[in-house]
């Protein structure tokens, strides 16, 4: 078959045939798009000669060969343009020359322009050349699957599944086929929609979506060279980038990256959709705090991939260009509630709690993904076997969501060694294989997870006013609101935002949406006092957090109470110098023992409170292993000052005294 070598542009094209060669030429040097080389593309050493030397090469393309009327003379004539710059690196030791073109040639003995432009090389330069034609790199990609997964523009989405899946695939190519095709729409409507029922909020991803950025653990400089790799490249594709990278001091020395001491944002999409962040990254742990947007990151992620292999060109208008110009993988996404309930034999979409065995169950990543395709193809047959077969010829993203979301710690230790021994054997059998896990940061120092050489930790970062101001527009277009409702609504916001007790609730999408929702209920009335304000949030992010776990759900308010009851201590011994606002482990759970006392409540339920507070709300973090705090002071100055309020005595009408409420006054 041939390939669409118009579908990229000269720049690509360029670097494709670089790629190319490199297969070819493992020490080849590629020179950067757009400067004037003296007619080298790329060059290679000679290695095996005596006297050194190198390989000198070129590439010609035509937008449209269709169009040209003569593309073989244009291409001859390109040849005789560029001898005499040719000529002058043969004394600087060039020995062999190659000219690669989307441009096919013809056969024809003698008078063809395959056997024309040899002649024009050999009267023209005094060593070895040859000019690689449109079959000549058309028959290279045939086995090239990598390259063909990088470049996904020289075949169609559709035409991807069907000719990189199918061959080779000679035996049962066409049921394999036909299942990765119906599972990658089955998660695409899976996937289109964003819900946060809590606000009465449903969107298509797309229309609601920003990139948050990404950041990374302190002393990484291998991510950090990445990220920097990566901006740099992105900026030169989006403009609103430019002015950050121009304040940023690039240099290259001796092949080493020097940088400043200050990155601009990257969204964490940009990163994981680029082809460095893909290959120089290829495992990788991404948390987040409740809703940060991690979930949301991997779900959009893998709809950029769906979209490209399914051919959803009028989804793809409304994706940036630098999130689709990245290498193109199969992604799987598993939500590992449903793998960890298959590590223990059961059936993780069953709609009853039945104790029969899945058929073909094995306790391993690979027997549960062949199990989630054939599920989500409609019911499909699909083996371990076929898993392997696909994942020889692709390139492939497993993305692996919510591993704080297993609860119990043996069976997240159980999660996280076979996704890590299923990884490996995949590696072995893939050409290609990226991995995501998403997480919360871990909330226990024993907390099973993925070792840090293997999977570097990379964390989601507060949103900047920008993406505020993005997500808000998006925000109100999909509320549907007219102009004059949408604009006194960010009017509000805007003010708002300089008030640092409402600033600290937009720092992550999941706030900023119950932010705007109170904005929008509320108007101008927005409390203005940090209490009333905070009730509102509470309320919101809780029935949230009820939604997801079983803990807060049935809970929630005695929950709320030990948060109230934690903030007051904690913050009464910081203010007498005692503290500074944290609290041991050991300590924490001895408060919630006599709190529980106190109350009258069983004192058995202080591990699962203790699991709830440090692991679902995330309103109190661990950032020094073995202590705990509040994640903002206000919050802890607000959790405080409610349990004052609820704790304090009533003083008698006419009578009343400093720390009492009056019988007369409302509490709410």
């Amino acid at each position: 078959m041939t390939h669409q070598y118009e579908n990229l542009s000269p720049e690509k094209f360029q670097q494709f045939c670089q790629a190319l060669m490199v297969r070819q030429f493992p020490r080849m040097q590629c020179f950067p798009i757009g400067q004037p080389d003296g007619g080298r593309d790329a060059t290679s050493p000679i290695v095996n000669a005596l006297s050194g030397g190198f390989v000198v090469f070129q590439v010609k393309y035509v937008r449209n060969p269709q169009s040209e009327v003569d593309p073989h003379k244009w291409l001859t004539g390109k040849i005789q343009e560029e001898a005499p710059k040719l000529r002058e690196l043969i004394p600087k030791g060039a020995k062999e020359y190659y000219l690669l073109t989307n441009v096919s040639g013809t056969g024809h003995l003698e008078s063809g322009s395959i056997d024309q432009v040899n002649q024009i090389l050999a009267q023209n330069l005094d060593i070895p050349s040859e000019c690689w034609w449109r079959d000549d790199l058309d028959r290279r990609m045939e086995n090239a699957w990598d390259l063909k997964w990088s470049y996904p523009e020289v075949m169609t989405g559709p035409d991807l599944i069907r000719f990189v899946i199918e061959s080779g695939l000679s035996e049962h190519k066409e049921r394999r086929a036909a299942a990765i095709r119906a599972f990658l729409t089955a998660q695409y409507d899976l996937d289109e929609e964003v819900r946060f029922k809590q606000v009465e909020l449903q969107n298509k991803l797309l229309e609601l979506f920003i990139d948050v950025p990404i950041g990374f653990r302190a002393g990484d400089g291998r991510s950090y060279h990445v990220r920097q790799l990566i901006f740099q490249d992105v900026a030169t594709q989006v403009p609103a980038m430019a002015e950050d990278a121009a304040r940023i001091p690039w240099a290259y020395e001796h092949q080493q990256l020097v940088y400043g001491r200050d990155l601009p944002p990257l969204g964490a999409a940009s990163f994981l959709l680029h082809g460095l962040g893909q290959t120089k990254v290829p495992r990788m742990v991404l948390e987040g705090a409740p809703g940060q947007g991690k979930s949301t990151i991997v779900q959009y992620v893998c709809q950029v991939h769906r979209m490209r292999l399914l051919g959803k060109d009028v989804e793809l208008g409304q994706v940036p260009q630098h999130h689709k110009n990245g290498p193109l993988r199969i992604p799987i996404k598993v939500d590992l509630r449903d793998f960890a309930a298959w590590l223990i034999r059961k059936d993780p979409f069953s709609p009853v709690d039945s104790d029969v065995q899945p058929a073909l169950w094995h306790k391993s990543l690979e027997s549960f993904l062949a199990f989630l395709i054939r599920h989500q193809s409609g019911g499909a047959d699909f083996a371990v076997d076929d898993l392997t077969a696909v994942a020889k010829l692709s390139s492939l993203l497993l993305v692996f969501d919510g591993l704080d979301e297993v609860a119990e710690i043996s069976r997240r230790r159980d999660v996280v060694d076979e996704i890590s021994k299923g990884l490996k054997r995949i590696s072995a059998n893939s050409a290609s294989l990226q991995a995501i896990v998403t997480s919360r940061p871990a909330a226990f120092a024993n907390s099973p997870g993925f070792p840090g050489d293997e999977f570097p930790y990379y964390q989601l970062e507060p949103v900047t006013r920008e993406l505020i101001r993005e997500y808000a527009d998006k925000w109100l277009k999909g509320r549907r609101l007219k102009d004059r409702e949408g604009t006194e609504v960010k009017r509000i916001l805007e003010d708002k935002l300089d008030e640092p007790h409402i600033r600290e609730l937009a720092k992550n999408p999941m706030q900023l949406a119950i932010l705007l929702s109170l904005v929008h209920t509320r108007g101008a009335s927005l409390p203005d006092k940090r209490t009333a304000l905070y009730d509102s949030y509470i309320e919101l992010f809780f029935s949230r957090e009820a939604a997801k776990s079983i803990i807060v759900r049935d809970h929630r308010d005695l929950l709320i109470d030990i948060h109230r009851y934690l903030a007051w201590a904690l913050h009464s011994e910081a203010e007498r110098g005692k503290e500074r606002g944290s609290i041991t482990s050991e300590r924490l759970q001895t408060l919630l023992t006599e709190y529980l006392c106190g109350e009258g409540q069983d004192p058995s339920l202080g591990s699962k409170l203790f699991a709830g507070m440090v692991e679902r709300v995330v309103a109190v973090v661990s950032r020094v292993e073995g202590t705990y705090e509040f994640e903002v002071q206000p919050l802890r100055e607000y959790f405080a000052a409610r349990y004052l309020y609820d704790t304090a005595p009533y003083s008698p009408p006419g009578n009343e005294r400093r720390g009492t409420k009056s019988l007369s006054v409302n509490k709410y």
